[in-house]
């Protein structure tokens, strides 16, 4: 087989690196020593969410003050940076030695990142035994397996912790993270605060400011925060308010008393909000009306939070979900 000299010196010549410069002022001094560089492609943003848009396939982000979004914030760029793994310095940083930054550049694997906008899932019912936390898990997992941007798991239970009985029960509590003692844990990237109804009992008492500023910080820092809901909590009046980008969804098994809960709530939370019928056996448990996703019993999707659990229910938040790459 015969080539051509032309597409020889294509191939030799075509760039093998992609560094992103993401700055408001970008510093002519480094475009100048990324230009000498004839093996590299240089992308250039100017906002957070333009930087997060501009992130698949890099291989290094030379990054300084950036125009910020209102859906992008500086704490969840940076979160969703540092889940990635790329490597991450500033104008001046990467001036001082050109080299070594580009050496780590020619080391990094290019990452998967996507840009979503913010969005609060409510998983809500007022029975238990619906699957409501395994749902939760695997959603959050799927999410910052497949775009690489932050989430967190916020647990409102009047008992004892799921999170602590299905992970580990050292996970810091949400009392102690709010009063600074602790920070929360990670499982799988996904950031967890588990918590009771009698601790924050006394805290939202006391201090209900400072438990809404720790609501803020979570929503500032993730880009998908997902809250395990039970409707008795002190804390679902604050969570289910109407805002931009909540969306509830109702969970029920075939049982008819969580049909019936499921239906009472469906009339009581706001829009938008959608029924899950989770945990079906049989072809008579789907004969259920108003249902926007029907979720099979499978103990072992369940064990492994299956992305087939999460799959259907992040199609109904982010449109498209499933013909993303993944």
């Amino acid at each position: 087989m015969k080539f051509k000299l032309s597409d020889l010196l294509k191939t030799n010549t075509e760039p093998s690196l992609v560094v992103l410069l993401g700055a408001e002022k970008p510093n002519q001094n480094v475009l100048d020593v990324l230009s000498k560089n004839s093996d590299l492609i240089v992308r250039e943003a100017f906002t957070t969410r333009g930087v997060l848009q501009d992130l698949p396939g890099v291989h290094l982000v030379i990054l300084d003050e950036l125009i910020s979004l209102a859906d992008t914030s500086t704490e969840v760029l940076h979160r969703a940076l540092e889940m990635s793994g790329i490597p991450m310095v500033s104008q001046e940083g990467f001036l001082a030695d050109p080299n070594e930054w580009l050496g780590r550049a020619r080391l990094t694997n290019a990452k998967r990142i996507s840009f979503l906008p913010a969005r609060q899932i409510n998983l809500v019912n007022w029975s238990g035994g619906v699957g409501k936390t395994t749902l939760a898990m695997a959603i959050c997992k799927r999410f910052v397996q497949r775009t690489g941007l932050p989430a967190a798991l916020l647990e409102l239970s009047m008992g004892g912790s799921a999170l602590h009985a299905r992970i580990t029960p050292d996970l810091p509590e949400f009392f102690s993270i709010a009063t600074h003692k602790e920070e929360p844990a990670l499982w799988y990237g996904v950031s967890l605060y588990p918590m009771d109804g009698r601790t924050i009992d006394v805290l939202w008492g006391e201090d209900p400011e400072g438990v809404r500023k720790v609501l803020a910080e979570i929503r500032r820092k993730h880009t998908l925060f997902v809250v395990d809901c039970f409707p008795g909590h002190p804390l679902f009046p604050e969570l289910s308010k109407p805002m931009s980008g909540l969306v509830n969804l109702v969970v029920t098994s075939p049982r008819d008393d969580s049909i019936l809960q499921a239906r009472r709530l469906m009339n009581e939370v706001s829009e938008p909000s959608h029924l899950v019928l989770n945990m079906t056996k049989s072809l008579a448990d789907r004969t259920e009306t108003g249902v926007s996703v029907v979720l099979p019993y499978n103990e072992t999707w369940a064990q492994s939070s299956d992305p087939r659990l999460a799959d259907p229910i992040l199609e109904l938040v982010y449109k498209g979900w499933k013909t993303k790459g993944k």
